[in-house]
């Protein structure tokens, strides 16, 4: 389903462009409807062009001075997280109406699952949770794909050598499927090369500087004590550029990927231990189909 619509829409924004310009093109007609519609079933273009507005003002407070003063970043940010919540809330109506009328399933998306389901004393998800949960994954879902497709595009248009052989996996595959048919699964594990490519682009500009973390209990790393409590951020951009864990550093070298891999904690886009992004695979097959059709079509 993922991999049909990704299709879909990618032919669709590039349909009859000679020229388009790649992240604002991405990020809210390409990577952002494709969230709305995967997780929610969103298919009015106008609600996702509010949500799309809503969303570039959110993010633009998201990181900043927390000063809730009229006019800072901060203060718009908040409001457009309101107005978030506001089209969500609405939503989130109209599918208790559809399903009392049986117009939709109830594992249809993620959003009607978060409504049907309760928790294991059968208890369901209160309305402000599972508003909550999904600006959380539109959030999470969108804007750093749009940044990873990016720069994938700047790192290949540099790199002739890496896209000849990107080019040839993707046509390789291509070859193999009949007229008008879609990518399946099997595909997306033969791109080996290709997600060698796109990984070593992740290494050498993490799609996320990093994240907080709080300390538990009293700890030393280094020579320093942290105290319980105290909040560390975590580099990806740091630890993505030790050269004990990465030679060459600043050398694009793909092949790094090959054999038995990187040692645990030392290749971080999506972080990692329990707190792994959840949306690992999510991001790889977005990114993998959007590679495929950018190479076959354009």
């Amino acid at each position: 389903m993922l991999i049909d619509q990704q299709s879909k829409t990618i032919a669709y924004i590039c349909q009859g462009k000679n020229r388009l310009e790649a992240y604002s093109t991405l990020k809210q007609q390409h990577t952002f409807s494709l969230a709305c519609w995967l997780f929610m079933s969103i298919t009015d273009l106008q609600l996702v062009s509010r949500l799309a507005d809503h969303f570039h003002m959110f993010l633009r407070g998201v990181i900043g001075l927390p000063l809730d003063i009229l006019g800072t970043n901060f203060y718009r940010s908040k409001k457009a997280a309101d107005s978030i919540k506001k089209e969500l809330r609405v939503l989130v109506k109209q599918r208790w109406t559809e399903l009392e009328r049986k117009t939709v399933s109830p594992s249809q998306d993620i959003l009607l699952h978060l409504i049907t389901n309760g928790d294991e004393n059968g208890k369901l998800m209160p309305e402000v949770e599972i508003i909550n949960n999904m600006l959380n994954l539109l959030f999470a879902s969108h804007d750093t794909s749009a940044s990873t497709l990016v720069l994938i595009i700047k790192y290949l248009s540099k790199l002739p050598h890496v896209l000849e052989k990107v080019i040839a996996e993707q046509r390789e595959i291509a070859a193999s499927k009949g007229r008008g048919e879609l990518l399946q699964w099997g595909d997306l594990q033969k791109m080996r090369y290709s997600w060698n490519a796109i990984s070593e682009v992740m290494r050498m500009t993490a799609p996320i500087y990093g994240s907080f973390r709080e300390a538990l209990v009293d700890f030393t790393c280094e020579g320093y004590t942290i105290p319980k409590g105290w909040k560390l951020h975590w580099s990806a951009c740091s630890t993505h550029t030790d050269p004990n864990y990465h030679p060459r550093t600043l050398t694009f070298d793909e092949w790094r990927f090959e054999g038995s891999g990187h040692a645990p904690y030392t290749y971080v886009p999506f972080g990692g231990g329990p707190r792994m992004c959840l949306g690992l695979e999510f991001a790889r097959t977005e990114l993998l189909v959007f590679f495929h059709n950018l190479v076959i079509g354009f």
